[in-house]
């Protein structure tokens, strides 16, 4: 292995700042202590403000991987007797499904292939075909193909219909080019990791007014992951359960190196400088692209394996050298595989992936 940090090129967890790490040292605290209070205050009024919905939007904040803040809003924005319709064209689409059903909650969907963006018009039909809808939930970026779903457009297909819009922003939070104060979602679903750069172990969602008035109006699915009853305690510097107190410390530091670095704005372009950088070395290196270039995500990228190359002899390959790469999912594993820029790389680190994927694939035909 080379002697340089390990370089997480999948699709969370990413790898963070020594600062955001030496975040975890600030020491022990009881999260019933007024300390833990302003550090909650602080976090849950810096995250809609981080990204652009500072005005318009109200944060809760929940340990656990980005699926609990996902479980968290789908659960709690659909009304006893309703169903939510769910946008399908990857694992976390499915994952959305698995989540009403694992919680009794009736859903509709509308499907369609992995590679291709969901159709707000098909969206609009489905809507109109079942007035029983009380919520659509989207999938921003789909990190199973690395393909981007127009979620403004979705987003008012729904408003126009009357429905809440959930949004899985969690791949897609301060990477991707579109501004969420354009989507006019009701719950944006984020996590500290991925586009944050904090530590993973806490997640969230960001909630308009209307999705708070709706979080009162539905049956109580889960203790856990009840969003009431987490507004009601957070709003007075409370939490249901013991939260992940030093991974909270981490997410108020890579939020202050974030606004720090330019915000919304800087990591954004830096999401698409890395995207063009490694994206022109997989073109020389002929490694052919799934997914469309018009639309590409700003991280993940789905490759085709190259001839004679498996997917673990290519990763272990890489890893000797230093990077870690991902497997494709379901029926694209045996074809494909996953290479993302996530979270903090090392500029060089980038430039030199292309010798390493090189050498990789050469030592791995043998």
């Amino acid at each position: 292995m080379m002697d340089e940090e390990l370089i997480l090129l999948n699709p969370g967890p990413a790898c963070t700042s020594k600062r955001v790490k030496d975040a975890l040292l600030r020491g022990d605290l009881c999260h019933r202590e007024p300390e833990f209070t302003q550090l909650l205050f602080r976090i849950r009024e810096a995250l809609p403000r981080c990204l652009n919905l500072g005005d318009t939007h109200e944060a809760l904040l929940v340990t656990g991987s980005g699926t609990s803040a996902m479980e968290m809003a789908v659960i709690s924005s659909v009304r006893e007797g309703r169903s939510v319709l769910v946008v399908n064209n990857g694992v976390y689409g499915e994952r959305m499904i698995r989540i009403a059903k694992a919680n009794g909650i009736p859903f509709h969907e509308v499907k369609s292939e992995w590679t291709v963006p969901a159709d707000p018009a098909e969206i609009e039909r489905a809507l109109a075909a079942h007035d029983d809808v009380d919520a659509v939930v989207a999938v921003h970026h789909e990190t199973t193909t690395g393909l981007i779903n127009p979620i403004k457009e979705i987003g008012e297909a729904a408003a126009r219909n009357g429905a809440l819009f959930v949004v899985d922003a969690i791949s897609g939070t301060a990477i991707e080019d579109q501004d969420l104060a354009e989507v006019k979602a009701d719950i944006v679903c984020g996590t500290a990791n991925k586009g944050l750069h904090g530590l993973p172990g806490m997640s969230f969602i960001l909630c308009s007014e209307r999705a708070v008035e709706r979080l009162q109006q539905v049956p109580e699915r889960s203790l856990y992951l009840n969003a009431a009853s987490y507004l009601k305690g957070q709003r007075k510097g409370d939490v249901p359960f013991t939260p992940a107190v030093q991974v909270c410390y981490s997410l108020d530091e890579a939020i202050k190196e974030y606004e720090e670095a330019g915000g919304f704005a800087a990591r954004t372009k830096l999401y698409r400088e890395r995207a063009a950088l490694v994206r022109g070395q997989f073109e020389r290196l002929g490694l052919r692209i799934l997914v469309d270039e018009q639309y590409r995500a700003n991280t993940v990228t789905m490759l085709h394996l190259p001839d004679g190359v498996t997917y673990p002899a290519l990763h272990d390959e890489l890893k000797k050298r230093g990077y870690v790469i991902y497997a494709g999912q379901g029926q694209l594993s045996a074809d494909f595989f996953r290479i993302c820029t996530m979270g903090e790389i090392p500029w060089h680190r980038l430039e030199q992936l292309e010798d390493a994927l090189r050498e990789s694939i050469e030592a791995a035909r043998g």
